[in-house]
Order: structure tokens, then sequence, then C-alpha cells
């Protein structure tokens, strides 16, 4: 403890002194002997000292307890209390502040040291498994990196997390969960003489320093070692348990030159490791910090761009084919970037899902589709339906079919020209709750459509249980459907299938005459697709209803 900077916050100079005197004969170092609680703030934002010995009655405005509950929030310093009092008010208050120590005057000097060993070492390590904590680990991984500074080999810093251990805490309890941390914990400590550093740092993450490696290839053998010791059986409660991990690596000096750069970068490679499914160990590489950058810029972005209105619905026309005329659209949305303009679904939309934006995301496509639906009825352009998306997210909400009325209330639109499309996954997610939606949206008139049939868990019993008035044909089937023998048998049969249970037909993606002579001949009903529009914004979609433009089929 020779190296640890203590201050010490004492109104009796007599008392100060003598305590400096006995911390000092111990190898401490004083940092300051201050009298107020103003002076011990400003003195620790100055002098970042390991502890403060805090004093509750002071001079000056500020008591000891608030100036130690300022210097704990700010500076994360631990406090241990040397005072007089030991009231329940005052205790109550000190409780407040999470004290590492409280000691109640006149004390003998040896519980002083005994306390302060003590506060020191919960300061810097993790108090269910007793291994450093990060605190403890920047100190010496800063040291480490100071003596190796001239030598040539390479010091591999190390991020572990745990695979998975959130299934373990939710289905067998915490306590199961604490009981494997602490395991782990054990296997990294004794696992190899080759490591130098453990820490524990959040939840089920581990910090591990190696010893110092000449070639990038050393450290990739321990790794692979450190996984193998770490995924072997633990016996719980009579039963095996088996949990894996994730690794990422960073090369000092290389990948950094101090210990935060070098952390930072293992957490990404450890990221990169979890994204290609866990049990594996990855070295940190600029290009996927780069792709980490971008996408968090994306996702700030994201984040934003519902409140600066980049978003904007686009309309794909459905025809029916009997008529040839436009009598629906599905509302697509489209993300108008700033810098990078138009920026694809496909890379937008499973970033709202991870992100937890798609629920109002879809929400607003929903109130937009249906405000800008009675719009066009209100100029008295021909009445049209329009179908809207539902994703997983917004059908777990519990007030989704709550919203659904409000927002037709709201923009005044008729039930009758909305459709609600959902996927066969998330249908069979929840059936009981699939079926109940559905019975209340058919009650008010709403149009139910199962979308990209054929390409989920395709059970053809379903459509039979559940209340559907449409079923879309996934463009995957549609496409070559004239030369491709399988699909045409496919998209026969589901037509076939759903005329049979008086359930409308739509067909997704048709692009060319040949596509759309079959879909004739086999009596689809609607279809949708590039062969006849592509999705277009408002203005594009209102000029096409007002030309009466009409295909003859």
């Amino acid at each position: 403890m020779s190296n640890k900077k203590i201050l010490i916050v004492e109104d009796e100079s007599i008392i100060a002194e003598d305590i400096s005197d006995s911390l000092i004969s111990r190898g401490y170092s004083i940092t300051g002997i201050v009298y107020s609680g103003e002076e011990a703030i400003e003195s620790a934002a100055e002098f970042r000292p390991d502890l403060v010995l805090m004093d509750v009655n002071l001079q000056g405005e500020i008591d000891g307890i608030t100036a130690a509950e300022e210097i704990r929030s700010r500076f994360q310093i631990p406090v241990v209390y040397l005072t007089a009092y030991a009231d329940e008010n005052t205790l109550r208050r000190v409780n407040a502040t999470k004290p590492f120590g409280y000691i109640v005057k006149p004390f003998e000097e040896k519980n002083l040291h005994t306390t302060i060993q003590i506060a020191l070492h919960r300061h810097q390590h993790d108090c269910l498994t007793n291994l450093p904590n990060r605190s403890l680990l920047r100190e010496q991984l800063s040291l480490l990196l100071d003596k190796q500074k001239e030598l040539p080999e390479m010091i591999p810093v190390v991020i572990l997390s745990l695979d998975r251990i959130n299934r373990i805490n939710s289905t067998l309890g915490h306590d199961i969960g604490d009981y494997v941390l602490c395991k782990v914990a054990e296997r990294l400590s004794n696992c190899t003489e080759k490591i130098n550093i453990v820490a524990r740092l959040e939840s089920a993450e581990f910090a591990i320093v190696l010893e110092p490696v000449a070639e990038k290839q050393d450290a990739a053998k321990i790794a692979r070692n450190i996984l193998d010791i770490v995924a072997q059986a633990m016996i719980v409660k009579g039963s095996e348990l088996y949990v894996t991990a994730s690794m990422g690596i960073s090369l000092s000096p290389g990948d950094g030159n101090d210990g935060e750069e070098l952390l930072k970068n293992a957490y990404t490679a450890m990221y990169n490791s979890q994204e290609q499914g866990g049990n594996k160990y990855q070295f940190y590489t600029a290009k996927v910090a780069n792709n980490y950058i971008n996408k968090f810029t994306q996702e700030t972005c994201l984040r934003n761009a519902l409140k600066r209105s980049e978003f904007e619905v686009y309309y794909e026309p459905q025809i029916e084919i009997k008529t040839g005329k436009i009598i629906g659209a599905e509302a697509l949305v489209r993300w108008n970037h700033p810098k990078r303009g138009r920026v694809s679904p496909a890379e937008f939309i499973p970033m709202a899902e991870e992100m937890g934006l798609i629920a109002p995301l879809g929400e607003w496509v929903l109130e937009t589709a249906c405000r800008q639906t009675k719009a066009w009825q209100t100029e008295g352009l021909p009445p049209l339906r329009v179908a809207v998306n539902v994703s997983a997210r917004q059908f777990d909400r519990k007030n989704l079919t709550e919203r659904v009325s409000q927002i037709l209330r709201e923009t005044h639109l008729d039930p009758k020209f909305l459709e609600l499309e959902l996927t066969e996954g998330l249908i069979l997610q929840d059936e009981a709750a699939a079926s109940q939606a559905f019975t209340v949206w058919r009650d008010m008139g709403i149009r139910i459509a199962i979308d990209d049939f054929g390409t989920g868990y395709s059970s053809l019993s379903y459509p039979k249980r559940l209340p559907f008035d449409a079923l879309k044909i996934d463009k995957s089937f549609i496409r070559d459907i004239a030369d491709d023998r399988q699909n045409a048998a496919i998209t026969i049969a589901i037509i076939q299938m759903a005329h049979s249970m008086n359930m409308t037909v739509i067909a997704e993606g048709v692009e060319n005459q040949r596509e759309l002579s079959f879909l004739c001949v086999h009596d689809c009903d609607e279809i949708q697709g590039h062969f006849f529009s592509q999705a277009l914004p408002k203005a594009e979609f209102e000029v096409l209803l007002k030309s009466d433009k009409c295909w003859n089929f």
C-alpha cells in the first residue's frame, strides 16, 4: 500500500497531524490536510487521492457528508468517515453516500489502518469474484506498459465475454449465474502461466493481460487454450453445465500505446467474435473498427431521422388483374439521408429492428399512409386500399390494436381501406395472440394479409385456422415462373388453396410479361411489381392515380 495517496479532511489540526504521521509511518503518501468541505472537493479534484478520510463536522459552508457525496459522484474516490457522530440521522445521510468505512472517534490506530486496507481493496476489486476491477486493471496495465516500453515483445490485451450468460440467469437463476462467473474467474486465474493480469469488468466480461509474446500466433495459441478451459463442463447441483466465450485481442504497441486504447480495441474485436457466433477469438483490425464506427454513426443518424423528418413513404401500386386498374398500394418506407442520399431499406430496416426503432417507425408509416389515403379520397380520386406491414416488434406491443383504432379515428379513414400485412414467422411466434388480434381487426373492418407466403414456416394449416382475407405470394416464387417448373407448381398450388378458402391472392415482384401471363392463366387476383410500376413517392403516385393508367391484361 506504500504507493497509495490519502487526503485527510479534519477540522482539528492536532488530530489531523497525528493521523498523517501514523499513515506516513505505514508507507502511505498524504496529498494534503484540509479543514473544510470546499477545500476537500478542490483537493480531490487536483490531486486525485486513492482514498479520502473525512470528518463530518467541518469548517466552511458544507459538511463532510455533502463533500463526500460530491467527491464520490464526480471522481469515484472512496471515502472513509472519521467522526464522533453516530446518531441515526447522521448514519442515514452517510449511508446514502456509499462509504467504504465509518470509524467513530476515539479510535485505535490499528482499527484505522485495517479499515483503510479493506477500503482500498474493496475499491479496486470485484465483490463477487475478488478479481481486480476496472480501476485496478487500468493501474496495473499502465505500469506494465511503461515497463515493457523499450522491449521488442508485444503485450496481448484480451476482453473475454461469456456467451449467452443471460440465458443461464433467466432459466436457472442468478445464483447459478454468479456461481458460473466465480468458476470462470477461478479458471482464468489458474489456467496458464502465460497470464499476467485477470480482472472482472461489467457483468460477464473479463479482461486478461497476457505475458509478452514475440509473435501474434503465440497469443492465438494461448487464446485457444483459454477458450477450451472455459468450455469445460461445470457440475452445478449434480448436473453438467457448459458455457462458451467470445474473445477479442489487441496487441501493444501496434494496436495502441496506452491501456484505454488497447482495452477499447480488444472490445471491438470481442464484439466481432460475438457476431461470428461466439466460442472463438478475433484479433483487432482497423477495418473491423471502421465498420463499427460507421455502424455507430448510422445508428445515431437513424435515431435522429424520425425527429428530422428524413423518412418518406413510397407507394407501390397493386393492380386487379380482371380490370387492370389500380385498386391498392403497399406503403413502403424510404430513408433520405442528408449526406448519403437514399439508403436501402435492406440496410436500415434490420438496423432499426436491432435498435428497437422499428415499432415507432412502423407506427409512423401506418399513420402517414392512412392520412394520405384519406387525403386522396377527399380530393376525389378513386378510393383505394393501402397495405401496411406490421413488424414483430409492433405486434409485441400490447397497445397495437388500440393505436390502429386511434390512427383510423384521427385520420378519418374507413377501416375497409386499410390492409395489415404480417409474415408467417410473426404469426407462428404466438398464434393465440395473432388469432385474438385478427378477430378484433376483422370486426373493425380491416383487411388482413399473409405477407411473403412460402418463405417462412410454410404451414398449410394456419391459413385455415386464422381469419385472413388475402395471401401474398413471395416474389422468390414469381421469379422466372414461366420456366421454373418447381416455382410454377408451388404458385399454382398456393392460388388454388387460397381460393378454396375464399382468400384473395396477390403476386409480388412481377417483372415481365411472361410472369404476368402465367398469373393471368392461373387466376391470380392481383399483382404488384416493377412491370407495372415501381414504388413511387407520394407526388408521383398521385400523378399515376390521376392518369387513370390501366393495364390491358
